[in-house]
C-alpha cells in the first residue's frame, strides 16, 4: 500500500518491510538529474510529516519517471507468454503492486482484469523525438506552477 497527494507533480511514501518510510516526488521528467533534490525532498516531506524535522534521509536518488500522455498506467500481453508494465506516471509504489498480481493472474489463466487496462488507448507523446522531451518538461512546469497556486 502508499499513499499520494492530489498534485499533478506528486508527492508519495509507504512504510518499508523494515518499518521506515519511503518518501518520493518531485520527479525529473528529462535526463537531467533534479536540481537541489536533497533539500528540496527533506521540505517536502517535513511539509507533510513535520515531526520528523530532525531526521534526515538514510538513502536519497534520484531517476526517470516513466509517464503516459493520459497518467493511466499502461500493462498489458505483447504475446502470449510475454507480459509488460510500465508508466505508472509516479503512481508506481501503489500502482506497480496491482500490476503484478493482474499479470499473474493473466499467467495463471484469468486474464479478465488484465484485457482491461489492455484496452486502455495510450497515445503518443505530442513533438516526435526531437520536441517530445522538452515539451514534456515545459508541460510539466506548468502543472507544477498549478500545483502551488492552487
Amino acid at each position: 500500500y502508499a499513499i499520494a497527494d492530489t498534485n499533478w507533480a506528486l508527492d508519495y511514501f509507504r512504510r518499508s518491510s523494515d518499518h521506515r518510510l519511503l518518501f518520493g516526488g518531485r520527479a525529473s521528467y528529462s535526463a537531467l538529474q533534479p536540481p537541489g533534490l536533497h533539500g528540496n525532498m527533506r521540505r517536502r516531506m517535513r511539509r507533510v510529516f513535520p515531526q520528523l524535522q530532525d531526521v534526515d534521509f538514510d538513502y536519497l536518488w534520484g531517476g526517470n519517471l516513466a509517464i503516459t500522455a493520459n497518467r493511466a498506467p499502461d500493462f498489458g500481453r505483447v504475446s502470449h507468454n510475454i507480459y509488460y508494465a510500465q508508466g505508472y506516471s509516479g503512481h508506481g509504489m501503489a500502482v506497480s503492486g496491482l500490476a503484478g498480481r493482474v499479470i499473474a493472474e493473466a499467467i495463471a489463466g484469468q486474464a479478465e482484469r488484465l484485457d482491461v487496462f489492455g484496452r486502455i488507448r495510450h497515445l503518443p507523446f505530442p513533438g516526435g523525438r526531437l520536441l517530445r522531451t522538452p515539451l514534456l518538461v515545459l508541460a510539466m512546469g506548468w502543472y507544477k506552477l498549478r500545483d502551488a497556486l492552487w
